[in-house]
């Protein structure tokens, strides 16, 4: 009895191994940049009344591959899939006061079959404008990828004082009364984005 069950453990635990080992050789792709990119969007930041403290803004957009029948599914009964991700950073430069522009490219990664399955489709999730504070802590407005190709604006409320370094989300919401009260203790992040070409 004990050497059925000892047999049993033994090719269990190679089970597992296996399916370790074919989970973990598939990596997550990394994105090419494209060299000659056409897709570009104006991004343009504004902050209305910000506090003093704020002593630099920068941007960076986020890409991943939302169809993922073009990568692997090597553990077959959890359904897991490598993620995918493509960051791209571009600077926000000022044009005014308390203004700042950029740009993006909707191209920057490069489409590719990565594993023999068919073309993996790069799609942008969403733009970050990121202001650092002089104590060293971070707020993000969020522009999504709807709104920025829609050419909407967002109006993103930032905590004028921090509680802690994890209190970096600014928030956008749609209740005008729950606007209202955020605009008591927060300033205001305008993220506009434009088709140039």
């Amino acid at each position: 009895m004990n050497r059925r069950l000892l047999t049993y453990c033994s090719i269990l635990a190679a089970l597992l191994l296996a399916g370790c080992w074919s989970a973990s050789k598939f990596e997550p792709p990394v994105g090419k940049t494209n060299p000659n990119p056409t897709l570009r969007y104006e991004i343009r930041v504004e902050l209305v009344d910000p506090p003093t403290d704020v002593k630099n803004i920068s941007g960076a957009a986020y890409f991943s591959i939302p169809d993922v029948i073009c990568m692997p599914t090597p553990d077959r009964i959890a359904g897991y899939t490598p993620g995918s991700r493509y960051e791209k950073r571009f600077s926000l430069i000022p044009t005014g006061h308390n203004t700042y522009q950029g740009h993006i490219f909707l191209d920057w990664p490069v489409d590719e079959n990565y594993y023999g399955l068919g073309v993996c489709k790069w799609q942008l999730a969403y733009v970050d404008a990121t202001l650092t504070r002089s104590n060293g802590f971070l707020q993000i407005a969020r522009l999504s990828a709807a709104k920025l190709i829609s050419a909407s604006e967002i109006a993103a409320y930032c905590r004028e004082e921090m509680r802690d370094e994890f209190d970096k989300a600014c928030l956008t919401p749609s209740d005008p009364a729950r606007a209202e009260e955020l605009r008591l203790t927060s300033y205001l992040v305008k993220v506009k984005s434009s088709r140039t070409n």
